[in-house]
């Protein structure tokens, strides 16, 4: 499972960040000690292109609907701000250990669905004041045992999946439409 996590997000980082050139020739990964077959690199590339595809497509989608630049900044400012305001609403929460509050500001988040009882909140709030005190390995215990998946805490940048539209696109161009098609989100705790 822990291999999992790892390579999961390394793969989207090789996919979204390099161009095939990463792969081929003199590309740093090429140069590293990562030992790929032909059969790996070629999935690679193939997932780049199919990614690269999707998001000029999407973009195409939302250009003819009228959403451009501007629309998108607009959308991310907003989300950023809703993320804020929820962060904020939970930080509270957990600070006036009020179990209630919590339920209202997690509502409708994949929190609400970790955290079900005053027990768990305690148990959420005690892993809160780990973290806080620098006790990474203890609060992580806590978290794991609660379901609580790292970057779903206060502090965070969007729960689940996604943080909206600021990322900018996988050549690192300026200007044009993001790719970053996730939604708004609001992680509980900073891991």
């Amino acid at each position: 499972m822990m291999l999992k996590k790892i390579m999961i997000p390394l793969a989207a980082f090789a996919v979204t960040v390099t161009g095939a050139s990463a792969f081929t020739g003199s590309g740093w990964l090429q140069n590293s000690n990562v030992d790929l077959t032909d059969t790996q690199v070629s999935a690679f590339e193939q997932a780049r292109e199919i990614r690269q595809t999707a998001n000029d497509e999407a973009r195409q989608v939302l250009e003819k609907a009228g959403v451009d630049e501007t629309k998108m900044r607009e959308i991310q400012t907003a989300m950023n701000e809703e993320r804020e305001v929820h962060r904020e609403a939970v930080q509270t929460a957990i600070e006036n250990n009020d179990y209630q509050a919590f339920l209202t500001a997690v509502t409708d988040s994949p929190m609400a669905d970790k955290i079900t009882s005053e027990a768990d909140f305690e148990k959420f709030i005690e892993a809160h004041g780990l973290m806080q005190s620098g006790d990474r390995d203890g609060a992580e215990e806590i978290f794991t045992e609660l379901g609580v998946e790292r970057g779903e805490g206060l502090g965070g940048r969007g729960e689940g999946r996604g943080d909206g539209y600021g990322r900018g696109d996988s050549e690192g161009k300026e200007g044009g439409m993001r790719d970053g098609f996730g939604g708004p989100g609001s992680h509980m705790m900073n891991r």
